[in-house]
C-alpha cells in the first residue's frame, strides 16, 4: 500500500472535478481511498457522490492511499490536485 498527503486548493469538491477524479480512479483495479483524519472520515475516490459529501475547506490536507497491483501508476492522480 502507498499514500501520499495533499492539500486542497478549493472549497470542497466542485461536480465537475468529482467526476474527473472518481473516472480517472476507475482506471486503475487499485483501492483508491481518500481519508480525512482530522474527522476520521475515509471515502473511495472512485465514488463521485462520496467525493462530493467531504465538505473540506481549501487548505485541508488529506490522505490518498492506494492499494493494488497497480498503486504505483495510480499515484499519477496527485497530479489532479495540482
Amino acid at each position: 500500500m502507498k499514500a501520499l498527503k495533499i492539500t486542497m486548493q478549493t472549497d470542497g469538491f466542485p461536480v465537475l472535478f468529482a467526476k474527473q477524479l472518481s473516472q480517472a480512479a476507475a482506471a486503475y483495479t487499485s483501492e483508491i481511498r481518500i481519508i480525512w483524519e482530522e474527522r476520521n472520515i475515509i471515502s473511495d475516490v472512485k465514488s463521485i457522490l462520496g467525493l462530493m459529501a467531504l465538505e473540506v475547506k481549501k487548505g485541508t490536507v488529506l490522505t490518498l492511499t492506494f492499494d493494488g497491483s497497480d498503486e504505483e501508476q495510480a499515484m499519477e492522480l496527485e497530479k489532479l490536485f495540482e
